[in-house]
């Protein structure tokens, strides 16, 4: 068995839930997701309560028991002697570090998963597998957000994330993240400006009024994405996937929307600087693909 500690927002979610699948594939093992994390629902600082967000795909999620977890985290007798000869017992396996573990994909079932796993090394050979655990459905879709999706898909369209929310408003996540400044899309736009003209940018963000004020005045062509939110926001990752470049914001979220965007010719715009925390931040090598574009 493969189980995996569920955290984090949509995005989070999707790099845990992806590495996990990819070793249950590979092991030929059942995988349950531990959701625990999601029955705390209060704020404090440094901490923003999350939903479990994954059921947006259409996977079918077993969820662990207590017991279940327990048979990692506290050993019986029985496998303690399987520990103690060497033999195979369930296991933890604790990220003690951001960035490209290579020890993970040869993990063997039973074990249980508690880190973020976000590199794009840990999906290399298993691309289509990924993308397929994560397929969006037109048919869930709300008329507004069609009609969205027809004009991204009827022009050459780059959609811009501006990450918000406790990014701006926790002082502690504030000073770990840090946000993308003005000038860093000003950037972003600019170049994309040079290597095509008329585009047309999607803007979408958890403070999408903040946004509408702020880039009110920036001569290029603008679509505000203004209606999902909440349960909803799953859907501006959606319509990102169908934009034909990306520029992204420091963000799990963001990250998947350009991942998954299967357009051939797209060009994708990253920060140089996704944490504030410099540790942090020179770990994000394995992070983006070596085919975007940091600045």
């Amino acid at each position: 068995m493969i189980v995996v500690k569920l955290q984090g927002g949509l995005g989070n979610q999707m790099f845990q839930y992806a590495i996990a699948s990819i070793l249950a594939l590979e092991n030929k093992s059942k995988l349950k997701v531990d959701n625990l994390f999601f029955e705390n629902k209060e704020k404090s600082i440094g901490f923003t309560p999350r939903q479990f967000e994954l059921s947006v795909f259409n996977n079918k999620y077993l969820v662990a028991t207590q017991k279940e977890i327990k048979a990692f985290t506290n050993l019986s007798k029985f496998n303690q002697v399987r520990h103690n000869y060497g033999l195979n017992y369930p296991k933890v396996f604790v990220e003690t570090y951001l960035g490209y573990h290579n020890t993970v994909l040869q993990l063997k079932s039973p074990i249980y998963l508690d880190g973020y796993f976000q590199s794009y090394h840990y999906f290399e050979g298993y691309e289509s597998f990924v993308k397929d655990l994560f397929s969006f459905s037109t048919m869930n879709l709300d008329e507004k957000n069609k009609k969205i999706l027809t004009e991204i898909n009827n022009s050459e369209t780059v959609s811009v994330h501006i990450r918000r929310g406790d990014y701006v408003n926790d002082k502690l996540t504030q000073q770990f993240h840090g946000n993308c400044s003005k000038e860093y899309y000003l950037e972003a736009i600019h170049r994309m400006e040079q290597k095509s003209k008329g585009l047309t940018y999607v803007f979408f963000s958890d403070d999408i009024d903040w946004v509408k004020e702020e880039y009110a005045n920036l001569l290029v062509k603008k679509l505000f994405v203004d209606e999902n939110k909440g349960s909803e926001s799953w859907k501006d990752m959606f319509l990102m996937t169908y934009c034909s470049h990306n520029i992204i914001a420091n963000s799990s979220f963001s990250w998947w929307g350009a991942w998954l965007n299967s357009f051939s010719e797209k060009t994708v715009i990253a920060p140089k600087k996704w944490f504030l925390n410099t540790d942090a931040n020179e770990k994000t090598k394995d992070l983006i693909p070596e085919s975007w574009l940091r600045i």
